[in-house]
């Protein structure tokens, strides 16, 4: 009953008439109802807020509100939050290095007091020697490996598609002769030349040995390893990433005093699933 009365008052008609009190006559006159006001504001409010939406979206108008930022303004402002972020970070590298070459030049940066000093160990003082065991898996190994002529053929169809870096400037002075026991090929030193890595890699051993010195051994793709002999210092450690041409090393001292003593060579060998490779036919000397 109640919901019929609502209706009713909802629905019935009134008569809004425009009178003009000069000539005592009706100039307008219509009907309207509850519902059709309530219908018209309606209306009107959707028509008014579509056309401020327009106006915001389509027009500089928008760019005025507090708070309000388009969507190309949201990339601009990501784009240059980015660019600054990296500029930041550039100058703080640059002041880094900065901050060390300066450090270098007033002396307060020494280097490391064991890579830095003289091999004034001699050959004599150690002594290492295989033992049986390793000598056996050595056998059984090049036993197993020695018919594999297709892995062999792939591999090294793989390993002369790498661009191999020449790891240091000099002639060699001693080829490679497994026969001899001579697994790689000795390079004579060049005065001012350090030691390069031949590719990509990662440093798997650095370390002063008994028998040859300073030794920097890399691990690259293709089951590629390269060893690096009679080096003066090292410039890398164990797990560091390196990319082909860069310095991992040096031959002498930069005053030149090593070389009054011994002269100095860098031998490099090439391993390749345990076989010595001869590193003549794969770096362009």
């Amino acid at each position: 009953m109640k919901k019929k009365i609502f209706n009713n008052r909802l629905l019935r008609k009134y008569r809004l008439t425009i009178h003009n009190e000069n000539k005592l006559e009706n100039v307008l006159g219509f009907y309207i109802s509850p519902l059709w006001v309530i219908l018209s504001l309606f209306i009107s409010f959707l028509l008014v807020v579509g056309v401020l939406y327009l106006v915001i979206i389509l027009t500089p108008v928008g760019s005025m509100l507090p708070g309000y930022v388009n969507k190309g303004e949201k990339d601009k402002i990501v784009s240059n939050s980015l660019r600054v972020d990296s500029l930041m970070h550039e100058i703080e590298k640059q002041d880094a290095y900065l901050a060390n070459i300066r450090a270098i030049l007033n002396g307060d940066i020494t280097l490391d007091s064991l890579k830095n000093s003289p091999q004034s160990v001699s050959k004599e003082d150690f002594s290492v020697e295989t033992t049986e065991l390793e000598a056996q898996f050595v056998k059984n190994w090049e036993e197993r490996e020695k018919y594999n002529l297709t892995s062999q053929a792939a591999s090294v169809a793989a390993l002369q598609e790498l661009n191999l870096f020449r790891p240091t400037k000099g002639e060699i002075i001693r080829d490679f002769n497994p026969g001899n026991g001579h697994y790689g090929v000795d390079i004579a030193e060049v005065p001012g030349e350090n030691i390069v890595a031949i590719h990509d890699g990662v440093v798997v051993f650095s370390d002063y040995t008994a028998n040859d010195g300073y030794t920097i051994t890399l691990q690259h793709r293709e089951n590629l390893i390269s060893i690096y002999r009679n080096c003066y210092r090292l410039l890398k450690q164990v797990g560091d990433k390196v990319y082909g041409g860069e310095v991992i090393g040096t031959l002498s001292d930069a005053s030149g005093e090593k070389k009054e003593i011994e002269k100095k060579f860098l031998h490099l060998e090439l391993w390749h699933r345990s076989k010595p490779l001869d590193p003549n036919i794969y770096i362009p000397f």
